[in-house]
């Protein structure tokens, strides 16, 4: 009788220690999924348990969507009422790169800027007439082709201009229209050439989403979408020890989004 009980003893303990590393085992199998692999190890007279796992790429990733964009850029009517010696006769800027950001508040050293012109133009920027064809008449300048960017919703975009003072590493256009002393500039009915000026130092010009028309602009997987970028020209202040405080032309920029033909 005593023999027996003690038979029954060990098969409860022996079942009991089985059901211990299974149990852990069977939740492990199933908190790692399907596409885990894993190798098991048990080692009953010690009571360890050893367990190695490898994570190999899931077979059911999601695949990302993109969309297909072509910038484009326009000028505002630049001062219809200017007449005689005054009236401006071309905008010239120099083009790096064109680039938007999901962020309103995105830094310049974001990973997240997506550039929307080629790789070229870092090292051939293109310098553009404003003026020239029908761009102030509405009719844009194509700046690229369509260009692949993830789809979904821009909050942010910039522009890129080679600096007018520019260091020993930027590149520069081919042929500079504004001579030798700057690179974005505009040119009056009397020759008479002025630098634009390019915010605080920075040869860059920052469209916010109070700029950009739906505030924001929405790319759709698997669309078309043309990116027109209006420029104006607009008048600042300015003072130096030089020339004390006059009006410098600067850009002031507007952006939309549309389903391209």
């Amino acid at each position: 009788m005593g023999l027996t009980s003690f038979r029954e003893i060990r098969t409860i303990f022996r079942n009991f220690c089985n059901l211990q590393f299974r149990f852990p085992l069977l939740c492990f199998v199933a908190l790692t999924g399907c596409n885990t692999c894993f190798t098991f190890t048990s080692n009953p007279p010690t009571g360890t348990l050893g367990i190695v796992t490898s994570d190999p790429r899931p077979a059911c990733t999601l695949q990302k969507m993109n969309a297909a964009v072509r910038p484009q850029l326009a000028v505002a009517p630049v001062c219809s009422s200017c007449v005689g010696s005054g009236q401006v006769q071309h905008i010239f800027l120099s083009i790096r790169g064109i680039d938007i950001n999901s962020s309103a508040t995105a830094h310049d050293d974001s990973l997240d800027w997506q550039e929307l012109l080629p790789a070229d133009f870092v090292q051939k920027p293109l310098q553009v007439d404003l003026m020239d064809g029908k761009a102030d008449q509405g009719v844009p300048i194509h700046l690229a082709e369509f260009t692949s960017v993830p789809a979904g919703v821009y909050r942010q975009l910039r522009l890129r201009f080679v600096p007018n003072q520019p260091g020993v590493e930027d590149r520069l256009p081919e042929n500079n229209m504004c001579g030798g002393g700057t690179l974005n500039c505009i040119v009056t009915a009397d020759g008479n050439i002025q630098p634009l000026q390019l915010g605080d130092g920075s040869p860059e010009l920052r469209i916010s989403p109070d700029s950009i028309k739906g505030a924001s602009l929405l790319l759709l997987p698997d669309t078309e979408a043309d990116l027109l970028i209006e420029l104006k020209l607009v008048w600042e202040l300015s003072s130096s020890t030089d020339t004390g405080v006059r009006l410098r032309p600067a850009l002031a920029a507007s952006a939309k989004a549309a389903g391209s033909n």
